[in-house]
């Protein structure tokens, strides 16, 4: 069975390359004889359906320019991503097996501190900071649940996100906590604490 094309409009993906919070696409129409038969632009997923959305599109015929185009596209994302790193002030190695007890789906995982696999995260974002969350909701929280979510609060840049358990390594083990976390963590224990107590009085 032929793989299906991935298009956008009238034009065929031909590459694409995912780099940081954008992906750039290079793409071609064939179907034109003039003008902006190649056209690239980038791609996101920065809504809640996570449906394709496309923006800066730029189009021209000569495929020289398209393809500088993309590859400077590319290294700008690039750049983009090494000066978030750069921005980081916590240790970098990410977490491993040895750090954790072992993710049992008969144990619940609710209020925990988790650490996501590195495998499911992209390459340029496997570090330790981005593996770090507290468990805040989800059926997949549950011991021997049916659900599979697990929502989350990443400790380092308290960004709130949605994983599957299978996703998750294990709880981390309280003696590798390290100090920058347990900071965070307080915050953030205080913000929910907060929250949960306004819901309960505006009920």
């Amino acid at each position: 069975m032929a793989e299906e094309k991935r298009m956008v409009s009238t034009y065929e993906v031909k590459h694409a390359i995912h780099v940081g919070d954008k992906e750039v696409l290079f793409c071609a129409d064939n179907s034109r004889t003039i003008d902006c038969i190649y056209m690239v632009c980038y791609c996101t997923w920065d809504n809640p359906l996570g449906i394709d959305q496309f923006s800066d599109p730029v189009g021209s015929d000569d495929y020289l320019k398209m393809m500088t185009e993309f590859t400077n596209r590319v290294q700008a994302q690039l750049e983009a991503v090494k000066a978030e790193r750069d921005k980081i002030t916590v240790p970098l190695s990410p977490f491993t097996p040895e750090h954790c007890t072992p993710n049992n789906y008969g144990e619940s995982i609710e209020n925990k501190v988790v650490v996501i696999r590195t495998e499911r995260l992209r390459p340029e974002y496997r570090t330790a900071d981005n593996q770090l969350a507290l468990t805040v909701g989800g059926f997949g929280t549950y011991a021997n649940a049916r659900g599979r979510a697990v929502y989350t609060v990443n400790l380092y840049s308290g960004k709130e996100s949605r994983w599957n358990r299978e996703d998750i390594l294990g709880v981390l083990k309280p003696e590798y906590l390290p100090d920058w976390a347990k900071e965070q963590l307080k915050h953030i224990l205080a913000g929910q604490q907060a929250k949960h107590k306004k819901q309960v009085q505006e009920r």
